[in-house]
Parts: C-alpha cells; structure tokens; sequence
C-alpha cells in the first residue's frame, strides 16, 4: 500500500496559527491556513499567495451556524483587503495555489465553480456567495487537470478539519428506507420518495424533479414547505417549470403522509397511492408496507 505524507510548515510557530499543508513533491497544490488576525502580516511573506489561486474563508453567524465564502483571485494579498472590511463571519482563510504555477484565470474561474458546486452539494456549511457561479469555458484537457487539482484541494481541506465540502454523515439508524418514485409524465419530471417506515418519516430525496406552479394547492404545510424550498438557492435550482432539489426534504409531521409527499411534488392534492411505485412497479403500498 502506497503511503503519503502530509507535510505542516508552522509560519508563526504555533499549531493553531498560520501554516501551510501540502502533500509533498508529486502533488502541486498547497494549502495557506491564515487566520484573520495575522493574514495580511503572513500573506505579504508569502510570494505564492500572490498568484492566481482557489480560496475558502470559513468562520461562524451570529447563531453560531458554520459559514463558507468561495472565491479565486489572482493575487490574496491584495483580494483579502476587501474581505476584511466587507465580511465580518470570517475568522480563518484556506487558499490553495499551484506550487509549480499551473493555474491561470480560466483555471481558477474552473476551480471556484467546482468548490460552489461542492459545497452547495454537500449543505454542510451556509455558503455566503450571494450570486450563483455558472461554469466557465474551458478546454475538456484543463477540466480534467483541475477536477483532479479540486480532489487535491478537498483532501487537504479534511486534513485540515473541515468538511464544508462533504456530505454530513448519516445519523445510525437500525432502519432501512424503502425508494419510491413517482413520475409526472407532461412535465417529463421524476421524483424519488424515501420512506422509513418504523419512524414514520418521509423524505424527498436530492435531485427529485419538482412541478412548479403559480398558486399551489394543497395542504398548508406542504405549500409552505415548496414556498421554502422554492426561495431557497441551495435547496433547489429552477429549469423552466421544474424545480430540481439539490438536497434531501423531509416532510413536516402533519403532511408525512404518501398524499402529501405526493402534493410535494406535483403542487396539487394527489392520492398517493396511486402516484408512488416501488422498484418492482407496485403502487403504494406494496406488500412492504404491510405488518
């Protein structure tokens, strides 16, 4: 089994405070941990901070909530300026740079595009970008160097203690839930609904295809929830009529039920039963569902 090692520069000495990781001569990318206090004195010691780069600045709300902000820049010591008058959530930078200088503008456009897809994904942290990062023009050779440069970037990102690009880990649980899929056949738009029947619970998984509709009809709970979801960037996306979820919903109490997720899903009262098959192309409820 081959080994890596991880190398840890201390810049200030101490083993909370500025530092650089990186994973050695046969990988390029090196991550600067800068805490806010210290990284304009730090950055300007630092001549690879003044390159183009993918950068993270994480910290905590008011409600103490974990908050991301990602960004790229062609120079963090000048970049950093504006975050520290303009942002106040932040109390420590993470900026990955290229040791052998392979990155340019289109490649760190590419690089912040991947870290806001990822981070947005994963739901983990509250990301403060307030516009949405479309994906840039780049050659399909260059994808393919910062898509591997990215899983450098979210390794050392672990290593270091965060996880604003990872999935929150399921909580143990001893039941498994059952898939079902609905399908609105005029919209061409699928939905997958996880029901864990010792719990009760009904949840709609990610990248389930959402009918959306002027005035929605229904249950109160359940408009409100699409009203919620609708409004919120990092829960769904819109493509014309339809709202894809970019993260699981669960139902409220009062609408967990196979019509409510149903009416979740289509805006208008449905009978679930009807709507929701299991793999085998069983409707609601199956043989499964029976004590």
């Amino acid at each position: 089994m081959a080994i890596l090692t991880v190398y840890t520069k201390l810049l200030d000495k101490t083993l909370d405070g500025a530092r650089i990781i990186d994973m050695g001569s046969t990988k390029s990318c090196e991550c600067f941990v800068l805490p806010r206090d210290k990284v304009t004195e730090i950055a300007k010691k630092q001549p690879h901070l003044q390159r183009y780069g993918f950068y993270i600045l994480l910290g905590r709300d008011k409600k103490m909530r974990n908050v991301a902000y990602v960004g790229q820049t062609n120079d963090f010591t000048n970049r950093v300026n504006d975050h520290k008058q303009k942002k106040d959530f932040w109390d420590t930078a993470l900026v990955f740079v290229s040791k052998s200088n392979e990155i340019y503008p289109s490649e760190a456009l590419y690089l912040e595009y991947l870290g806001w897809k990822a981070a947005i994904a994963a739901g983990n942290y509250i990301i403060d970008n307030t516009k949405d990062i479309n994906e840039p023009p780049l050659s399909e050779d260059k994808q393919n160097e910062m898509e591997l440069f990215f899983e450098d970037i979210q390794f050392l990102t672990r290593f270091y203690g965060c996880k604003v690009f990872d999935r929150p880990e399921a909580l143990p649980s001893e039941e498994d839930g059952k898939v079902f899929t609905m399908v609105q056949k005029k919209l061409n738009a699928t939905s997958k609904l996880l029901f864990y029947k010792e719990s009760k619970r009904y949840v709609i998984a990610a990248k389930s295809q959402i009918a959306f509709r002027e005035k929605d009809t229904g249950s109160k709970c359940i408009r409100e929830l699409r009203a919620k979801v609708f409004a919120d960037k990092k829960m769904a996306t819109r493509k014309g009529d339809i709202y894809e979820l970019l993260q699981d919903v669960e139902l409220p109490e009062d609408g967990s039920s196979p019509s409510g997720a149903a009416n979740f899903c289509a805006g208008t009262p449905r009978q679930g039963t009807e709507d929701w098959q299991d793999e085998l192309g069983n409707r609601y409820p199956s043989e499964w569902w029976s004590e």
